[in-house]
């Protein structure tokens, strides 16, 4: 079956955690009054069995949520040592008629897995096999990590995702095969993908599946066991998860719910790269997933059984990293997701995605609360529940004081930032008028300030920074891709042939900050020079990110260029093509209508809606869709004047400069992306 690359996986992973607002009715209270104007305590309902079941049903019924069309879903709450709800919703399998059963269907959960990683990490910690400060490499044995830093890497940089690795995912293509008789060992598979740790360990937050892979590994390597096989004896059967496994074994396959795509087409069975695979190929059923966090939530225990002593527990349920003291990122396996919606709670949780299957479990640890939700497509449903639950168990009625600061103390603020995970997520800070103003793929903000270092957006979502030693700004965090904290960017000396006063600054400067372009030896742009077919797809990948491929080179004629891993990448996105026979003619100056042509196959892919422009002017019939769509979105520079009639002349079959294609590329890379709902 297909595979989804990880730069997809990436792009669409940052636009998931968009949080989509429910559509609600103002609830009334038993006496009439409408509970907006009660106290948070006086709105909250009672969480018990009854209630519960009642929120659930009308939840899963209501349209909006309906309308996602999730085929089955898994539902799951505890509290105070109980199961209070167990229940399935529609089908684990559509064709067959197939009914979710909360005992005996399993469902992949995806990186909820890494929680019990950890778990498994933990019980070799109390035992005194694993040291969390000591360097990990004395226990992987003869695999060596590369690490450049002179900085150890630790087990707790593992567990809370601060390694500092240059790559944090499997290499493009890599999750999952069709093929269920393959089997990639844990092992050969770390040895094949090893990344380099390039930051200082422990400074650097950004979601890590290698990191919770490698905990896997050292759990093998430490007990002497396989992974899975370590996970069944001291975590599944002790708790009696009789139906979780972390490798799909034959005959399973009766009880695994079908994962289904947007279309509500079923996919096929698949396995996981590699087969055991400790940052997310667990698969289990709502009853055993009750027992795991009723273990959590009572201490490590689950009636006579202990698992993890106390104090390991609240280890493992305390922060341990964080952007700002009220913005949490992680402890040693949970993380701080959803911060809007916590609603003054303490939160701790873990969600997890792919491809058929999207999973989200919550703790409230001094409320002994715990819910799960399991299902088989990838829509935002756990982000709608999340925040249906929180808000009729756990309101708040927030009323933030705000501060005016400083204009200077607003100032160090501004900038660029880069996200650290997914390098074409970026934000711009600017101040203004005792506010900043912040604007990211997702749109514009307002920022208000609540205390040095943390701010909150119009609809109260934290927005926090973190500084040098100096005062001087490093990293931000914010809701658009809570997945890493974003570093903003030095500002680099400008290039010798582009002054502040160049009609294409902006656009040149933007680009050369987030290190897309590069000066020559002499410092020089040289922005009226043709731009060349290689280059120009050069551009593109760099703005994403992208990881150079190391298949074989997608065209003969790029074979023995040194960037032919870059031109190959872009050919997998389907960014680039061909001209004839295998050639991509990567020196040939490019024009103006191929550059559209990959530019405009970059927005669709991002998110955009195809654009309509009026053209004039001669553009092959092969390039007028793509032409117009980046007419449509005016992503040219002033080398383009619309007609009083608002037709546009793009001139397509010239040559395209380098600042023109520096124009091109900054102007879509800044665009806003409007979705369904978002904020």
């Amino acid at each position: 079956m297909a595979t989804i690359p990880v730069w997809k996986k990436n792009m669409l992973s940052a636009l998931a955690v968009v949080m989509v607002a429910c559509a609600t009715v103002p609830a009334v209270s038993a006496a009439g009054e409408p509970q907006e104007k009660l106290a948070p305590a006086q709105r909250a309902a009672i969480l018990n069995e009854k209630d519960i079941e009642a929120f659930a049903d009308t939840f899963f019924n209501r349209p909006d949520i309906q309308a996602l069309g999730v085929p089955g879903a898994l539902f799951v709450v505890v509290k105070d040592g109980k199961v209070l709800l167990q229940k399935g919703y529609g089908y684990a399998d559509l064709e067959a008629g197939k009914p979710v059963d909360p005992e005996q269907s399993r469902f992949r959960i995806a990186s909820v897995s890494k929680v019990i990683t950890a778990t498994a990490v933990m019980q070799l910690v109390e035992q005194g096999k694993i040291d969390l400060e000591q360097d990990v490499q004395q226990y992987m044995g003869d695999v060596l990590l590369k690490n450049n830093t002179g900085s150890p890497l630790t087990m707790e940089h593992l567990l809370t995702h601060t390694t500092g690795f240059d790559i944090v995912d499997p290499p493009p293509g890599d999750m999952i095969t069709g093929d269920l008789s393959a089997v990639t060992q844990l092992k050969d598979y770390i040895i094949k993908t090893m990344p380099t740790v390039i930051h200082k360990p422990g400074e650097v937050y950004k979601y890590d599946n290698f990191a919770s892979m490698l905990q896997g590994y050292i759990v093998e390597q430490v007990s002497g066991k396989p992974f899975h096989q370590y996970v069944d004896d001291n975590i599944f059967k002790p708790l009696g998860m009789k139906n979780s496994q972390f490798v799909l074994t034959p005959g399973m396959e009766s009880s695994l719910a079908t994962g289904y795509n947007e279309r509500q087409e079923p996919l096929p069975p698949y396995n996981t790269i590699p087969t055991d695979m400790p940052q997310g190929s667990m698969l289990t059923t709502g009853s055993d997933m009750a027992k795991f966090m009723l273990a959590h939530l009572n201490e490590g225990t689950l009636g006579e059984t202990r698992i993890l002593r106390k104090e390991t527990v609240k280890e493992m349920q305390s922060v341990q990293k964080a952007i700002h003291p009220k913005v949490p990122t992680m402890t040693y396996g949970f993380e701080f997701a959803m911060h809007h919606k916590f609603n003054d709670q303490y939160v701790i949780g873990k969600g997890g995605s792919i491809p058929g299957f999207a999973s989200w479990m919550w703790l409230l640890p001094e409320q002994k609360v715990g819910a799960f939700i399991v299902y088989n497509n990838n829509s935002d449903l756990r982000n709608r529940l999340f925040e249906a639950f929180m808000d009729r168990y756990f309101p708040a009625e927030r009323q933030p004081i705000y501060t005016t600061p400083a204009k200077d103390q607003l100032e160090r603020y501004e900038g660029i930032y880069r996200d650290l995970r997914v390098a074409y997520l970026t934000t711009r800070i600017k101040a203004q008028d005792g506010v900043l103003l912040l604007e990211d793929l997702m749109g514009k903000h307002t920022l208000q300030q609540v205390e040095p270092l943390l701010f909150e957006d119009e609809q109260g979502s934290p927005v926090a920074f973190q500084e040098n030693k100096d005062g001087s700004i490093r990293f931000l965090f914010t809701k658009t891709n809570p997945a890493a904290w974003s570093e903003k960017l030095p500002v680099p000396e400008r290039f010798k042939d582009v002054g502040e006063d160049h009609p294409y600054a902006s656009y040149i400067d933007g680009l050369h900050q987030l290190n897309v372009v590069q000066a020559g030896q002499d410092g020089r742009f040289l922005p009226d020079a043709p731009m060349t077919r290689a280059e120009f797809a050069i551009w593109l990948v760099n703005w994403l990110g992208a990881v150079p491929s190391k298949s074989q080179p997608a065209f003969k004629d790029t074979a023995n260029r040194s960037d032919a891993g870059k031109i190959t990448t872009a050919f997998d996105m389907g960014v680039v093509t061909g001209v004839d026979k295998g050639s991509f003619e990567p020196d040939r100056p490019i024009t103006r209508q191929e550059a559209a042509a990959m530019a405009s196959r970059l927005a669709i892919l991002l998110g955009h809606p195809l654009e309509k422009a009026k053209l004039t002017g001669k553009t092959d019939s092969w390039a007028v869709d793509a032409v117009s769509n980046i007419v449509g979105y005016k992503f040219y520079g002033p080398e383009v004047t619309p007609s009083p009639d608002g037709s546009v002349d793009y001139r397509s079959k010239q040559v395209m400069t380098r600042k023109e294609a520096a124009a091109l590329l900054y102007l879509l890379g800044t665009k806003s992306l409007t979705l369904p709902g978002s904020a």
